[in-house]
């Protein structure tokens, strides 16, 4: 059996993030927004919220409370537990900003994700994402993981991950996403369009 390195993102992955965050709309500004309308990934415009309001929004959305009240979704466990116990080493790669650190590893444990190591990612290189300095990495980083599988719902790293790692990347099927018309092939052939944890396990196996 050949061991792999993988690279699996939390929100919207592992995570039901875009259900809670409509409903946390809800709770702030009573607006409902249905999910599938959310086409695009900055959430300021699908939300209706200028910079200042997502700015808060997003500050109330990385609460302890509120990351942690996060559903799983359904699956993810299971595949993750499965990969762990064939010994491919999992490294959780987030976007979230490392503030959010001891409440995600809190979420993880309570809900059973198996991995072997929890990274903070600067996606997209906003000033104050990371404004206390913690540790965390850039795109630069990545290749010396050796990542040899990636599963990610933001097109735009996807598509860095193809470019900058050349390796197959399962795209996690979500409305932001789906917009691919304009990619070149040779992307287009690495990223796998899955439903869910069952078409990531189909497609990808589980040794």
């Amino acid at each position: 059996m050949s061991v792999r390195r993988i690279y699996v993102d939390i929100d919207d992955v592992l995570s039901a993030t875009i259900e809670r965050l409509v409903d946390l709309l809800h709770e702030l500004h009573d607006r409902r927004v249905e999910i599938e309308h959310v086409r695009d990934f900055d959430l300021a415009r699908p939300f209706g919220l200028d910079a200042d309001g997502i700015r808060q929004f997003m500050h109330v959305a990385h609460r302890d409370d509120v990351i942690e009240s996060i559903a799983p979704h359904s699956g993810a466990s299971s595949v993750l537990d499965r990969w762990a116990s064939e010994g491919h080493q999992i490294t959780l790669v987030t976007g979230r900003p490392p503030i959010t650190t001891h409440a995600s590893r809190r979420w993880l444990e309570t809900h059973g994700m198996k991995h072997e190591a929890l990274h903070h990612l600067d996606k997209w290189g906003r000033p104050d994402w990371n404004d206390q300095g913690l540790p965390a990495l850039r795109f630069e980083d990545l290749p010396a993981f050796d990542f040899e599988l990636a599963v990610e719902d933001s097109l735009d790293t996807a598509v860095r991950l193809v470019d900058d790692l050349g390796i197959p990347v399962a795209l996690m099927d979500r409305p932001w996403n789906r917009a691919v018309g304009h990619l070149p092939r040779r992307v287009l052939d690495r990223l796998v369009r899955c439903r869910d944890w069952i078409d990531v396990a189909v497609h990808f196996g589980s040794s």
